[in-house]
């Protein structure tokens, strides 16, 4: 019976899931709480320590009493007391008083509720606090049953009761997910196979997703997503994976988001949540700067800084420009040249999008100036092109048009960065007095008049 006692006793201790109760051994002990596997390095949790139940330890084992403090109030649901007055984990008959423990291994969600109002309002006997995953320790607690809530979730498991308990904080760290996705128009668009890098052509509009996985003790998620100059929100933002009224999206977004979204609490662990929308690229130039578009996940009570990593996706765009030299390689001034698409259709930039168009003279064309510089065509996305001179100077024969590239996948300056030297050769002119040319009109007009000579003298003849 002693032995049973003790082993009742253990299991009684070590009996909860999402707000667990204690027993240290000695007079007085230390409760120390591990974080989730993955809690942001910067995050800070508090953990609330309250008592629930006295403890006194003797060679017959442990026994849990009713604290002074609590006295005449109503146990928690799933607890009763013996006719000595120790507090039981079972059911007591109302008619002989006889109280059968119970031999469940864990509360219900009924049993932890009730303990959670059976403390409120009480002062924790101890709040540490936790930086990271680095564990928290409270120190100097009496022997008891205790109730530990976290801000970190809603789930807190004992793991021991030997009096230095170790306790494992069991909310878990929800994952997320973002990527940038074909769009249905690929044209000038290029998306990396990871969806975290993409190449488009200015005012192309592109779809992205966001993948939110809910962790064990879902408290407090809201998602964030921020897009940096160069892009803007496009249409409208939907959630799949749970019910409307689980959620409220905030367009523009809070505290300088462009989206939030804020979830209830309860979310049943691993729920896939897709979060679907779309920017358009509004920058001609993000060659070398990209674009970002980046999403993130808070979680936890507001103070905790609880935080999944960044998840941000690069947005990027081409540019090509010329340098015009002339004759001897010297830098040439007044060519104009225009950017034709592998379809034969020349580029316009207007305003903050590229269009195509069929005719040269609606092209956007850019001179070149200031010691032969063309100024850059921006805000090209993948693709064949070529640079066609429109715009001749006097004096000088038309440029071959010049083929080029950019590459989809490549994400260097060489390829979004692109440079070519153009030259143009002087025009084809009449050779000057003493040239060969002049000479072969001598001899063609000496030809004539030695052939007219002897047409004459042939005449004269047969006349007589």
């Amino acid at each position: 019976m002693k032995n049973m006692k003790k082993a009742f006793a253990v299991l009684f201790a070590t009996i909860m899931v999402m707000a667990m109760g204690i027993t240290a051994f000695a007079a007085t002990g230390t409760i120390t709480i591990t974080p989730p596997a993955g809690t942001d390095s910067s995050a800070t949790n508090t953990y609330k320590i309250y008592k629930v139940f006295d403890a006194v330890a003797s060679d017959a084992g442990i026994s849990y009493k009713v604290m002074a403090s609590k006295a005449g109030m109503a146990l928690p649901t799933g607890f009763v007391t013996d006719a000595s007055g120790n507090v039981i984990h079972g059911t007591k008959d109302p008619t002989t008083g006889e109280v059968t423990p119970s031999t469940a291994d864990e509360l219900t969600a009924e049993e932890i509720a009730s303990i959670a109002a059976y403390v409120q309002g009480d002062t924790p006997v101890a709040s540490p606090t936790s930086t990271g995953t680095a564990a928290a320790t409270a120190s100097g607690l009496e022997n008891g049953y205790y109730y530990i809530s976290t801000s970190t979730g809603s789930v807190v498991t004992i793991d021991s009761t030997t009096p230095d308990a170790q306790v494992n904080d069991k909310n878990t760290v929800p994952t997320l997910d973002k990527k940038a996705k074909q769009a249905e128009d690929p044209t000038y668009m290029e998306i990396s196979d990871e969806g975290k890098k993409a190449i488009a052509q200015v005012g192309k509009v592109i779809p992205y997703e966001a993948t939110i996985t809910v962790g064990k003790g879902a408290k407090n998620y809201v998602f964030h997503d921020v897009m940096s100059a160069g892009l803007t929100l496009e249409g409208t933002v939907t959630v799949t994976g749970v019910d409307a009224d689980k959620y409220t999206i905030h367009t523009p977004g809070l505290d300088g988001d462009t989206i939030t979204i804020e979830f209830a609490d309860g979310i049943a662990e691993g729920t896939k949540i897709t979060i679907n929308y779309s920017g358009k690229v509004t920058s001609d130039a993000l060659s070398v700067n990209p674009a970002t578009n980046t999403a993130s996940l808070t979680y936890g009570d507001e103070n905790s800084n609880n935080k999944t990593p960044d998840v941000p996706v690069e947005v990027y765009n081409a540019q090509v420009s010329v340098n015009k030299k002339g004759a001897n390689d010297q830098p040439l001034d007044g060519a104009g040249f225009v950017v034709k698409n592998a379809d034969g259709k020349y580029y316009k930039l207007d305003g903050n999008t590229v269009t195509w168009v069929d005719s040269i003279n609606d092209a956007t064309e850019h001179l070149s100036a200031n010691g032969g510089k063309v100024p850059a065509f921006t805000g090209l996305g993948t693709g064949n092109y070529f640079l066609e001179e429109k715009t001749v100077p006097d004096g000088y024969n038309k440029a071959k048009d010049v083929a080029f590239e950019i590459k989809g996948g490549d994400y260097t300056a060489t390829n979004l960065q692109q440079e070519y030297n153009v030259t143009n050769e002087a025009g084809v002119e009449l050779p000057s007095t003493g040239g060969i040319g002049t000479t072969m009109f001598y001899i063609v007009g000496s030809v004539l008049v030695v052939g007219a000579v002897v047409l004459l003298i042939s005449k004269r003849r047969m006349a007589r």
